[in-house]
């Protein structure tokens, strides 16, 4: 449902600049129906266009977001897993600071 409310603002705001538009040059009613509706056809198409832009757009961020934080905990696992290789090279408990 939150999907379609960009596509119906559009829709609406362009529907209502040309209804006044139509009242102010005053426009016959039966062309300007068919502007108004021409225009609300018009513009749902073109916000529903948008709507799909936008949710592939954040859809991709998201992806890489997870990609970006799957990189960083396999550097973490790498260097805690070298870090305890070389404190059993030395003879040390993994994780124990030298003092």
């Amino acid at each position: 449902m939150k999907d379609k409310t960009l596509s119906l603002i559009i829709m609406l705001t362009a529907g209502f600049i040309i209804s006044l538009s139509c009242f102010i040059f005053k426009v016959k009613l039966g062309p300007s129906l068919l502007i108004v509706s021409a225009t609300l056809l018009v513009f749902y198409i073109i916000g529903s266009i948008l709507t799909k832009v936008i949710k592939k757009i954040n859809a991709d961020a998201e992806n890489r977001a997870q990609e970006l934080v799957k990189e960083e905990t396999e550097k973490e696992n790498e260097e805690e897993t070298g870090e305890a290789a070389n404190a059993e090279e030395e003879g040390e408990e993994p994780g124990q600071a030298e003092t």
